[in-house]
């Protein structure tokens, strides 16, 4: 079930979260996404994704970004579709509760599925084992090699069924301390193969937090796109600067994968509307991004305008 796989950019447009009034995380279980209770809209599958949420609750700057805001961005969609976040959505709390509360939001939010990043791994295998049991989220990563504490609880790659598309959903990490590293590219393009072909799957994607890249030890998320295989969206963390949309990358069998990034803190969220044909071959991809909590009256390149120069100044 190798398919080859021509995606076009058929729409790429930058989408204003219009400010709405913060409502309290409690009434954040009003939106209703959960694993295998999404609903594919004729042909297609909806992707929605974040990374770097680095535990914000509120705004992030001038009332734009901030899991709040997040929250109502998603709440206003017509469609639903798959939550996904790329890792680091944890803060740099070490305590279990300020921890819970950002989980609880997520839950609430819908999310499916998340890789650890270095937020999540930073205070130790045991500490992220015992957040595990409060997700209602999946953490997926394979090339990883987790300690016993950790191991069963962390899959390899999941599968969801929307509608009558399968999509497959795998996560890579960078080298970090505590944790045993194995080749990404390696590892991603194995299970990737494998959710193509054994799992069936319509839709591959993959999870980065790869960063720009480890020297000498790791690809960044660019190359790593470049050198996978099977792969048909790879959702990565934030690298360098703020982008207006995603890109399309030739990769090892000049097939084409969507390498798509939200900002950090939530001051961008993704959406990516797969099409299909009649034999659920893909024949195109429609890509929006939002500014949760921006005004009326900025205008996209405004706002981000307003966010690039807050992260030159930091």
């Amino acid at each position: 079930m190798n398919k080859q796989r021509r995606l076009f950019l058929t729409q790429l447009s930058a989408i204003a979260g219009v400010a709405a009034i913060n409502k309290p995380l409690n009434s954040v279980a009003a939106v209703s996404k959960h694993i295998n209770t999404i609903h594919a809209s004729g042909h297609s599958v909806t992707v929605y994704h974040t990374n770097n949420l680095q535990g914000k609750i509120d705004a992030a700057h001038q009332q734009m970004g901030g899991i709040s805001q997040v929250k109502q961005i998603i709440e206003q969609q017509d469609i639903s579709g798959l939550m996904l976040d790329a890792g680091s959505f944890l803060g740099d709390s070490k305590n279990l509760s300020d921890q819970k509360y950002i989980i609880r939001a997520m839950n609430g939010m819908g999310y499916h599925a998340a890789t650890p990043g270095e937020n999540e791994l930073k205070n130790g295998q045991e500490q992220l084992a015992a957040l595990i049991p409060f997700m209602k989220f999946n953490l997926v990563n394979c090339n990883y090699q987790f300690d016993a504490v950790l191991s069963g609880s962390i899959k390899p790659y999941i599968t969801i069924n929307t509608g009558k598309y399968k999509v497959g959903i795998t996560g890579v990490g960078k080298p970090l301390n505590g944790v045993i590293y194995n080749d990404a590219v390696k590892c991603a393009n194995k299970t990737a193969l494998l959710l193509r072909e054994k799992e069936g799957c319509d839709l591959v994607i993959c999870l980065s937090h790869l960063g720009s890249g480890a020297k000498g030890k790791a690809p960044g998320n660019k190359e790593f796109a470049k050198q996978s295989e099977n792969i048909d969206m790879i959702i990565s963390d934030y690298s360098d600067k703020l982008v207006k949309g995603p890109r399309i990358v030739r990769n090892a069998a000049k097939s084409q994968v969507v390498l798509s990034q939200a900002g950090r803190e939530g001051l961008m969220t993704g959406r990516a509307v797969f099409t299909f044909g009649q034999e659920k071959q893909q024949n195109g991809i429609r890509a929006k991004y939002f500014i949760p909590g921006q005004s009326p009256e900025q205008t996209f390149s405004e706002s981000l305008m307003i966010i690039r120069t807050k992260e030159k100044a930091a």
